[in-house]
């Protein structure tokens, strides 16, 4: 039997524009074994970076789910784009 592997999924709802191309839907996700593009396309860097701080010390730990029920959402830094994401629970299984 394979163990769950918990993390977040970070969904792009919605923007003014994009200067990275990313739309509506892109995504990455974080677990314990790392990060991931889940589209194969790029993703903007200052976008990550905005999310992973919330995520430290909570990836794998007890607790996540019920931050995450909130449905925290997460901001671009540049305030022009108005890039706005979703934080949602990510459970898989590891093979």
């Amino acid at each position: 039997m394979t163990a769950p592997r918990r993390g977040v999924r970070c969904v792009v709802e919605s923007m003014n524009y994009s200067a990275c191309g990313l739309v509506p839907g892109d995504a990455f996700e974080v677990d314990q074994n790392g990060l991931r593009i889940t589209r194969g396309t790029g993703f903007c860097m200052f976008a990550i970076a905005s999310v992973l701080p919330l995520l430290q010390g909570r990836i794998g730990e007890a607790g996540l789910e019920e931050w995450l029920a909130t449905r925290p959402m997460v901001t671009c830094p540049d305030p022009a784009e108005s890039l706005r994401m979703r934080l949602e629970p990510l459970e898989t299984t590891q093979p």
